[in-house]
């Protein structure tokens, strides 16, 4: 006998990512006189849907790691990939020294802070609070998407203000980030980190990894600029843009991890380096890797990533915290990294309002859960419920300081 519940619910949950992916295509128009994200909508609609009991794989409520890892990883390839395309090879050296500084001083500055206070305040050991540090430290390439470059960068047209430089440390800081989390992992394992735990961690995780993501994202972007570039000036190359930029994603991370590289440094750098031939040329080719799909998908993922966080929140994800946690959290979205940020940028070359932007829209997101929840998983940390907690209360914070500020701010900024 055909078991009719469960092809009901089988049928119900296709009726919600119907409902859901048609939603947000309506929501920008909607949302358009009230100056919000579109991400606060789809969090309200997780915790109503987690409300009803619908039949969606719900968190209960910490997020499954196997599933919230590999979900969490895929969401942020892509962002980075948009990233990389977007900003192409656009932009001077001495353009790329605002996002540098951010990375170079606003987050070990802000790594510090966290630590600090989780290890002597919060009172967590040092593995965990070197953990929370590391998955606090990015700014989020997938829901920071709405505050960075909404198009193809040109060098007559290209954006170097707010959303040029947190686009591009989104790109570089959530590969940089990592090699604090292994820190962390490898504290975790053996419970002290002595001068051979430091030694592996430099030239391994620092060194090797981060100069592995650079090349193979670097090659794999050369690569296929310059083969399609050739072969379209043989007219013997029509490419279905569509897929581009998807398969540039999956071959450079793919590639990089194999070769125990950081996979998220080698996608952006490969959406770099895959217009290097239009931009040393000055024209485009019908091979050019295209933005829209990948955008599309991108948004699509993000629908979803932001439905199951409501329905989380809703499952009782928030409960491990406590005022001292609350506290923490709303110090480090509101005071944190928006000073650090300003201090770093102190004498750039921009008014003092961009600097204050770019230092506030510092978001946190999806890409914390992914480094959280691969922690998690390779590593022997303690209070991890605590540990979650913590962090879906930043990232909640994020969400809706920055979701209901960035459409009102950003415009009026960036024509000054």
């Amino acid at each position: 006998m055909i078991n009719t519940a469960t092809m009901k619910n089988y049928y119900t949950v296709l009726l919600i990512i119907g409902i859901a992916t048609l939603l947000a295509s309506f929501l920008p128009i909607l949302l358009k006189k009230f100056r919000i994200s579109f991400t606060i909508p789809l969090l309200l609609l997780g915790a109503i849907l987690y409300y009803l009991k619908t039949p969606l794989p719900w968190p209960n409520p910490v997020w499954d790691i196997d599933i919230t890892l590999r979900f969490s990883e895929l969401v942020v390839i892509i962002s980075l990939m948009v990233a990389g395309l977007k900003i192409g090879l656009n932009y001077s050296w001495r353009e790329w020294l605002m996002p540098l500084r951010l990375l170079g001083f606003t987050m070990p500055l802000f790594m510090l802070v966290v630590f600090l206070i989780a290890y002597y305040l919060l009172e967590f050991d040092g593995p965990v609070a070197l953990l929370l540090a590391a998955v606090l430290a990015p700014t989020d390439p997938a829901l920071a998407s709405e505050i960075q470059l909404n198009k193809k960068q040109t060098i007559d047209t290209k954006n170097v203000g707010v959303q040029y430089n947190l686009t591009a440390e989104a790109g570089l800081n959530d590969g940089l980030a990592f090699p604090f989390v292994f820190l962390a992992i490898v504290w975790s394992q053996n419970g002290t980190l002595g001068i051979q735990e430091w030694k592996e961690w430099l030239w391994y995780y620092m060194l090797f990894k981060i100069t592995v993501g650079l090349l193979v994202g670097v090659a794999i972007g050369f690569a296929y600029s310059y083969f399609t570039c050739k072969l379209a000036k043989y007219n013997l190359l029509k490419v279905h843009q569509a897929f581009v930029a998807l398969s540039l994603t999956l071959i450079s991370y793919g590639l990089a991890e194999i070769l125990d590289g950081y996979g998220f440094l080698s996608v952006f750098m490969a959406g770099l380096f895959a217009h290097y031939h239009q931009h040393t040329k000055n024209k485009t080719t019908e091979s050019d890797p295209s933005l829209d799909f990948i955008t599309n998908v991108e948004k699509f993922l993000i629908i979803f990533w932001m439905i199951f966080f409501g329905g989380s929140l809703v499952g009782g994800i928030l409960n491990f915290n406590s005022i001292a946690t609350i506290a923490f959290g709303t110090f480090l979205v509101c005071i944190a990294r928006p000073f650090l940020g300003y201090f770093s940028l102190y004498k750039a070359k921009l008014t003092s309002k961009k600097k204050w932007a770019i230092s506030f829209f510092g978001i946190r997101g999806i890409g914390s859960v992914f480094y959280l929840t691969y922690a998690i998983k390779h590593g022997n940390f303690k209070d991890i419920n605590h540990i979650f907690s913590i962090v879906a209360l930043i990232i909640l914070l994020s969400i809706l300081l920055h979701g209901v500020t960035t459409k009102r701010l950003i415009s009026k900024i960036e024509k000054d």
